[in-house]
């Protein structure tokens, strides 16, 4: 197959060598034409009049190119390329538009953004207990007004309506909104102030199992539901960390689902689908549900895969009762896979939740004298099983990725993790700086720290949800002066340390009855434009990290592509790079910076195959 290919690729080129060097001018359009089609080697697709932006290491912008065989054949004029059309070729007219590489959204979670469409889109809901159906009046501002025995009551009422709809022993999924201004991951008051309980739901549901859900990482469960979840995962509901989220994921795929890995994939594709309108063409997040597995392999093997997904190995982290003998038996397959589905390291995302973990000083002097008295960071510093399991990986040559590093005591530790890999194991600094290990969510990093993450030459991936979730409530009990520790994306690019940027966030909007997370819906754009601008709700967050505006597309596109172990083949459109690319509807280079957050993907394609095409195209 590869020999075949190559032979291919040396056909083409020897043709495009006689178009254009041997004898330019001499052989017509339909020439050029002819001999690609006597060859069968003309473009599957090409690319006109355009402002394509390679970003190459040159920042060389062209007018058209060409793809074959999903790779970017040849790049040139739009005179040069319309001549190597053939009858089969499908031929774009950009008019003039912008034209970048496909961005590369390096931690965001497909699979489970999904879930906040299963109480409002049919399409989203092959099962019929997948549904989830809103209790409405229980928002924050309503609850004043009500007993407990009033709040039981509009729960109840629809448990037992979803009850007689589904009939007996069928899950009963029954989401309380949060208040509609929530923009933490906090759930319903009714759920964290246990309003209800799982006697109540007993009672509301005596033949069903059900769920009372405040949120993805909330929920209240009633006996039958308990009881069923706790033997499908082999241990006790409450054992499980983090409690909830791990929860939705077994609930929906591997036991509502089991079995059922067409309509896991069927939904999944229609979610890649809307993320790729966005103008996003491969993810990275990690994978623990078994059925999701299953369906990305299913699709990935049938060529059914609309983008391209890196996944992270998390489990083992939280289910292996011996670590070090767990990874040194795994192996190291980071970057192993196909073009479309492959795996980028190994890594567990929530390892530094549990407490404080920061040298912030509260401005309040009893709030500090309070964190004063709290256990530093003691859900993952060194001896706990997070740590212990972490460097186990890596003394087995593994690559980290998708490890929570949110707040600055968290990097502390991470340094510590590789000085105790360098003292014990005889690791150089070089071999840490190839595996190009990658950390999720740093909010909070000291500039002490960043010379010391170039050194080590880790990876810190950047979300701007993250931030404008957390910074206005951070400023207003750390001070302002804190704010150099946010997101310093201009300090770690001057300094030599290595990120990447992503949303962590669903890109598109459901209503807030039905949604079970608690982020809102930025959309893709304002997220992107942020790290440009620091803009955010009207106010400028620490303008002196703003990035240019290549540097911050490069945060999506060939730095995400290092990050993603993929830059041979993803984040620009160099020839021989797989086509991934995106039309957009400004011009990106020139439009004021304010103006960025108003773009709008109008096509994307992936390996020159059009996916998305908007109506405004």
């Amino acid at each position: 197959m590869r020999k075949s290919i190559l032979l291919l690729n040396l056909q083409v080129a020897l043709t495009l060598f006689l178009i254009f060097v041997l004898a330019p001018g001499k052989v017509s359009a339909q020439g050029a034409s002819e001999l690609l089609e006597k060859l069968d080697a003309y473009p599957d697709l090409i690319v006109l009049n355009g402002k394509i932006a390679l970003m190459d290491d040159q920042l060389t912008l062209v007018e058209a190119l060409a793809v074959r065989d999903r790779r970017v054949l040849v790049l040139g004029t739009s005179e040069e390329i319309r001549a190597l059309a053939g009858p089969q070729t499908q031929v774009i007219d950009v008019k003039g538009r912008t034209v970048l590489p496909g961005i590369i959204d390096s931690h965001t979670h497909p699979h489970l953004w999904l879930l906040n469409h299963l109480g409002s889109d049919p399409d989203f809901n092959p099962d019929p207990q997948l549904k989830v159906t809103p209790v409405l009046g229980l928002h924050e501002d309503d609850l004043d007004e009500l007993t407990k025995g009033g709040i039981a009551e509009k729960i109840g009422a629809v448990v037992r309506r979803r009850a007689a709809e589904l009939g007996p022993d069928k899950w009963v999924i029954v989401n309380i909104p949060m208040h509609e201004d929530a923009i933490q991951a906090t759930p319903s008051p009714v759920i964290r102030q246990r309003m209800v309980n799982t006697a109540d739901l007993d009672r509301m549901g005596p033949n069903n199992p059900v769920v009372v859900s405040g949120g993805l990482s909330s929920g209240i469960y009633n006996s039958q539901a308990r009881k069923l979840i706790s033997e499908a995962i082999g241990q006790d509901i409450d054992s499980l960390k983090p409690v909830g989220l791990r929860v939705w994921y077994y609930l929906i795929y591997d036991i509502i689902l089991k079995n059922k890995t067409e309509l896991v994939a069927g939904m999944l594709k229609k979610e890649l689908m809307e993320t790729a309108s966005f103008g996003v063409t491969t993810v990275q997040t990690h994978i623990e549900p078994l059925e999701v597995i299953k369906a990305l392999n299913m699709m990935d093997r049938r060529g059914e895969m609309p983008i391209r997904w890196a996944w992270i190995h998390r489990t083992a982290f939280q289910l292996s009762d011996n670590a070090s003998q767990f990874y040194s038996l795994l192996g190291d397959f980071g970057g192993q896979g196909s073009e479309y589905f492959w795996n980028s390291g190994v890594g567990e995302e929530g390892w530094d939740v549990g407490g404080p973990c920061s040298q912030a000083v509260p401005e309040d002097p009893a709030l500090r004298e309070q964190l004063a008295r709290i256990e530093q960071c003691p859900g993952h510093k060194p001896g706990t099983e997070p740590y212990n399991a972490h460097l186990a990986a890596l003394k087995a040559g593994l690559r980290l990725a998708d490890v929570h590093a949110t707040n600055d005591g968290t990097t502390d530790i991470l340094f510590q993790m590789f000085d105790q890999l360098m003292e014990e194991d005889g690791w150089t600094l070089e071999q840490i700086r190839e595996k190009r290990h990658f950390f999720d969510h740093p909010k909070l990093i000291r500039p002490e720290q960043i010379p010391k993450l170039a050194k080590y030459g880790l990876w810190m991936n950047m979300q701007a949800t993250g931030m404008v979730r957390n910074v206005s409530d951070f400023v207003e009990v750390y001070g302002e002066e804190y704010l150099k520790w946010f997101t310093p994306t201009k300090t770690m690019m001057e300094a030599g340390a290595r990120f990447s940027l992503a949303t962590d966030a669903h890109l598109a909007s459901v209503p807030d009855e039905t949604r079970l997370g608690a982020w809102p819906w930025y959309g893709f754009w304002p997220t992107f434009a942020f790290y440009i601008t620091r803009e955010w709700d009207g106010r400028i967050w620490g303008p002196e990290e703003k990035l240019d505006r290549i540097s911050g597309l490069r945060g999506w596109t060939t730095w995400a592509a290092e990050a993603v172990l993929r830059e041979k083949d993803l984040g620009s459109l160099e020839k021989g790079k797989l086509a991934d690319f995106i039309v957009i509807d400004r011009d990106y280079f020139t439009i004021p910076e304010m103006d960025i957050k108003k773009i709008k993907n109008l096509m994307t394609a992936v390996g020159g195959k059009v996916i998305y095409q908007s109506p405004d195209f």
